[in-house]
């Protein structure tokens, strides 16, 4: 079974670099990719963004294009022309072969992005300058190319090989010295070099691209590629506003008291009037309350007893916990019903009620007197949405729509692999990110893999030949 799988892998792998439209498709990219530096006279200090941004756009379109054309040329062709029952004849299982058939498929991109991710760097180095290119880093990148292409007209001259497989190949080969010459050059004797910050943005690029190529290598087994080319057009499209579409309805649970967990606590606050009897809007922006110079401290006591004031500007290293007042939420026997908040400039605590809030109004209150604030607390990772909903007799936001959320989580959010809005801001994209959409990435590929199997496994192969 391994070697089966080694053999059909090498073999797709071989078939997609001797494919025209790889070389068309990556010869394209890479000349709109030198280019893009010319572009950037015409901007004013944002040459860096346009040559990151353009470089990185060119590099997931043109890669997500690809994937989707050589996976219907290496699966739903060789199903029609009748290759794969030749295959399947063998003591070859069709999980096997759809399996190999995506890691060949994942192999030949891997060398387009590789490729391209080098070339956007060396873009970048050029643009180095506001007003000026570095023409001659720009003639060696081009030069480059048109030397890869000779080579690979002799290769083909001489031993009648598949020309398009030896110019990638060359190319594969070129690519990486002219990078590393780009990087050593000075420029007006100051070495600028690459700008590594960009290899993390261009990994994420990276998963994107194979996520799309597992997804259209699933589809190509039961659709041709006019077929296969909208719906993948279509699940892009949707991933690209999953955020607007479903993520802002997504699921999430707002809670009276603190729940237990070791995620961040966030926490939002609205004042409920007597006469707002229908679900109200926006609730106060959520804040997380569990870091940060403030100290909070819980009590899970329906009289709670009196705290002490006048703790100084590190109320931390003087606090000791009491009978009814714990620091440390998890201290508490029971779910807490006080927050108390310290001031350091008026070194006073701000006491607030936190669960079953509208106890605490007078009986029979009316108008004004009957308002109270409410609080609602949720622990996550990332920043929560804002929440809405709730009423003055039920204060508690409305969660959302598990529909939305299940929506969410299947559809791939294609906005988690593009940065370069942080890059263009010159934020830094942390390793925990990298590791997070490494894991996203992941993820997405096995559930590919698996509905490309699921797909595979009773469907009819070589109809057309056995019709013809």
């Amino acid at each position: 079974m391994i070697t089966a799988l080694f053999q059909i892998a090498k073999n797709t792998f071989r078939e997609s670099l001797r494919e025209p439209i790889f070389l068309l498709l990556l010869f394209t990219a890479l000349c709109m990719i030198g280019l893009f530096p010319i572009f950037t006279m015409f901007v004013f200090r944002a040459q860096e963004k346009l040559v990151m941004d353009s470089s990185m756009a060119t590099m997931m379109v043109m890669g997500w294009a690809l994937a989707i054309l050589i996976s219907s040329y290496a699966v739903s062709r060789e199903i029609d022309n009748g290759t794969v029952l030749l295959l399947l004849s063998k003591p070859v299982q069709r999980p096997v072969f759809i399996i190999a058939k995506i890691i060949g498929i994942l192999g030949a991109i891997t060398i387009f992005c590789f490729v391209t991710g080098l070339a956007g760097m060396i873009s970048l180095r050029v643009a180095a300058d506001q007003f000026r290119l570095d023409l001659y880093v720009m003639s060696v990148y081009f030069g480059g190319i048109v030397l890869a292409f000779i080579i690979g007209g002799i290769y083909n001259y001489i031993t009648r090989a598949s020309f398009p497989m030896a110019t990638i190949l060359a190319i594969l080969v070129i690519m990486p010295l002219v990078a590393i010459f780009a990087h050593f050059l000075p420029y007006e004797g100051e070495r600028i070099g690459l700008s590594f910050k960009l290899v993390p943005a261009l990994i994420l690029i990276y998963y994107s691209v194979l996520a799309m190529g597992c997804m259209a290598t699933a589809l190509s087994t039961r659709l041709n590629l006019v077929s296969n080319l909208l719906v993948c057009c279509v699940i892009f499209l949707l991933g690209l506003m999953s955020d607007y579409i479903s993520g802002r309805k997504a699921w999430e649970s707002w809670m009276d008291t603190p729940p237990q967990s070791k995620q961040a606590l966030w926490y939002s606050s609205y004042t409920f009037a007597s006469t707002e009897l229908a679900n109200v809007g926006k609730w106060s922006p959520p804040q997380k309350i569990d870091v940060g110079e403030a100290m909070v401290i819980w009590s899970d006591n329906d009289i709670p007893d009196t705290l002490p004031k006048g703790l100084g500007k590190t109320p931390e290293a003087v606090w000791n916990d009491n009978e009814t007042w714990k620091n440390d939420i998890k201290d508490l026997q029971k779910p807490a019903c006080y927050m108390a908040i310290y001031n350091v400039d008026t070194q006073d605590w701000e006491k607030h009620l936190i669960s079953n809030e509208r106890t605490s109004l007078k009986k029979n209150a009316k108008g004004m007197d009957a308002s109270y604030t409410s609080y609602a607390f949720r622990r996550s990772m990332n920043t929560p949405r804002i929440p809405k909903g709730g009423t003055w007799y039920n204060p508690i936001p409305d969660p959302g729509s598990r529909i939305a959320t299940i929506t969410y989580v299947v559809v791939p959010n294609w906005q988690l692999f593009w940065m370069a809005d942080a890059l263009a801001n010159n934020l830094a994209i942390p390793g925990e990110y990298l590791a997070l959409g490494t894991a996203y990435a992941a993820i997405i590929i096995t559930m590919m893999i698996i509905v490309a199997v699921l797909l595979f496994w009773n469907r009819e192969v070589g109809k057309q030949m056995l019709t013809s």
